[in-house]
């Protein structure tokens, strides 16, 4: 997984989290005739499902960024969206956050594949 895209979803977590939110509650309030209870109930199960896979993504991501100071949190908000070159100070924290992050997501992960659907990059 590349760090932009990670600390893209950390900085914008709060986004993909309403976005998804909006959407559980939309699908549980629909009302079709076409479809059965059941089947509206299933759909909004699995998307609490990703919800709570996501939240539980931030937490390790939001852990990690925890051990940096402020000033080290904006730097890497800063490289996160910035579209050109990168500083020497960015590209330190970046690789800094990348070792500190490795081991504690894998490919298998439920919260980074709902992270990667629903995340605002």
């Amino acid at each position: 997984m590349k760090v932009k895209k990670l600390l893209r979803f950390y900085f914008t977590a709060a986004k993909a989290e309403k976005l998804l939110g909006d959407l559980i509650l939309h699908k549980a309030v629909r009302a079709e005739f076409a479809r059965g209870a059941e089947e509206c109930a299933e759909e909004v199960a699995e998307l609490v499902e990703k919800k709570a896979a996501m939240c539980g993504f931030y937490r390790r991501l939001d852990g990690v960024m925890n051990t940096f100071c402020e000033r080290e949190r904006a730097e890497l908000q800063s490289y996160a969206f910035a579209a050109g070159g990168r500083e020497s100070e960015q590209h330190r924290l970046a690789v800094a956050f990348a070792r500190r992050i490795r081991g504690k997501i894998g490919a298998d992960d439920g919260g980074l594949a709902a992270a990667m659907e629903f995340g605002i990059f």
